[in-house]
């Protein structure tokens, strides 16, 4: 069964004839606007948590794998660079040398 404006409203109503309308209207703004069954429970939450929970775990490892990657790269990359910067230095050492 679902709950419509018209059926929370008779409970208003019926509810207003028992209490006062004050004390009605506290208790209607107490209920769901929706179904108990709609409602989320502490069950619920403990498992969106715990997917939540899992998700950034994959999150982080995705990111801390493309880092180490792309740092590996970059390693790899300044190596070679230095390398080649310091041959072309001799070669310019041994060929300024050879003309002195």
């Amino acid at each position: 069964m679902s709950i419509t404006e018209a059926s929370r409203f008779q409970l208003r109503t019926a509810i207003g004839q028992i209490l006062n309308g004050e004390a009605a209207d506290t208790l209607m703004e107490l209920l769901p606007p929706v179904g108990w069954a709609d409602v989320a429970t502490k069950t619920d939450l403990q498992h969106l948590r715990d997917e939540l929970k899992g998700d950034m775990h994959a999150l982080q490892l995705t990111i801390e794998a493309t880092f180490e990657k792309r740092l590996h790269e970059q390693t790899r990359w300044l190596i070679t660079t230095m390398i080649a910067m310091n041959t072309v230095m001799l070669a310019a050492s041994v060929a300024l040398s050879k003309l002195i």
